[in-house]
Formats: C-alpha cells, sequence, structure tokens
C-alpha cells in the first residue's frame, strides 16, 4: 500500500515538473520574441548567420545582435539654385528642385544588401541618405 502511494506522488511530481519547465520555455520564448512593425525589418546578426524578418523572430541577448531598418519610402528633395545652379551645355545657369523617393525592397536580400553596405542605422535616417 505504502509503494503504491509513493508511486503516484513521484508521477505527480514529475508531471509538474514537466508542466512548470514547459511553462517556463513558454514564457521565456515570449520574452525574447522581437515583433517587427509595418515598414521596418529586422536584421539579426550572431548565432546561426544573419536572418532577415518582416515580421518577428526570437533573439537571445547575448547570441544575437540586432538591428532594426526602415524600409518605407523616403522622400528626398534636392534644390539647386543661384550659385549652385547647374550650368547648362548653352552656359546659361538654372535653378532645379527634384524630388527622388528612395525605399528597399522588401525581400531578404536587398535588405541584407543594405544592411552590409550602408548599414542599418544610416539606412533609415533622410539625413545620411542625403549624403549618401
Amino acid at each position: 500500500m505504502m509503494l503504491a502511494a509513493f508511486g503516484t506522488t513521484i508521477v505527480y511530481l514529475l508531471i509538474g515538473g514537466i508542466v512548470l519547465i514547459g511553462a517556463g520555455a513558454l514564457c521565456m520564448a515570449v520574452m525574447l520574441y522581437r515583433k517587427v512593425e509595418q515598414g521596418q525589418a529586422l536584421v539579426r546578426n550572431g548565432y546561426g548567420g544573419t536572418l532577415v524578418s518582416f515580421t518577428g523572430t526570437v533573439v537571445w541577448p547575448v547570441i544575437h545582435k540586432v538591428e532594426y531598418m526602415d524600409i518605407s519610402v523616403k522622400r528626398i528633395e534636392i534644390y539647386r539654385h543661384g550659385e549652385d545652379g547647374l550650368v547648362c551645355k548653352d552656359n546659361i545657369r538654372a535653378d532645379i528642385k527634384v524630388a527622388f523617393f528612395v525605399r528597399v525592397n522588401s525581400t531578404s536580400e536587398d535588405v541584407l544588401k543594405v544592411a552590409q553596405s550602408v548599414g542599418c542605422v544610416r539606412a533609415s535616417e533622410l539625413r545620411a541618405l542625403i549624403e549618401l
């Protein structure tokens, strides 16, 4: 009789331990998950290589480094007038105002190319894009 009670106690302890470990793993996964807003991309570097995500991914704090890149459309306006105006072939100075609309394609390969060549922070800032 005593042995049967001891066996059921062990079973209950094992079930409770499994439930506790499962709940802890679920809480940890929820805490480590990073969401990405619309118009942004998440670039994760570290163990497992580079990953580009448009929805979200799990990020381990010490193992991975995360950067966000703004991939929405940006308007760059260039205004050249007066002394800085353009000189045409017939030596007449022209004042111009041009607007460019720039964005990063929403594919993993294109986001990765921009992240490696320009950097996520510089690609997201309008001032840095104007300087480039």
